[in-house]
């Protein structure tokens, strides 16, 4: 089951407007990441860090137990923004 702001942050995906192949999860981790949301999070407290593609990955796996190794086996799944 999905985590319920992994949920929101799909579906603002989607109202924005983003091509379906980016509305997956990648994509929502990143999103929650660049605004610094984590699960227990408000929408209303997010931030705006300046995060490279590391951090995000580092911050995937602190906050939501994702783990992508490195950026190629993020790109080897198709993934992009």
């Amino acid at each position: 089951m999905k985590r319920r702001k992994v949920k929101e942050a799909l579906a603002i995906l989607e109202a924005i407007g983003m091509p379906k192949a980016q509305q997956n999860e990648r994509s929502a981790l990143s999103l929650l990441a660049l605004l610094n949301l984590g699960r227990s999070d408000s929408w209303t407290d997010a931030q705006n860090p300046l995060m490279g593609i590391t951090p995000i990955m580092d911050w995937m796996k602190a906050n939501y137990g994702k783990n992508y190794n490195n950026f190629s086996d993020m790109c080897a799944q198709d993934w992009y923004m």
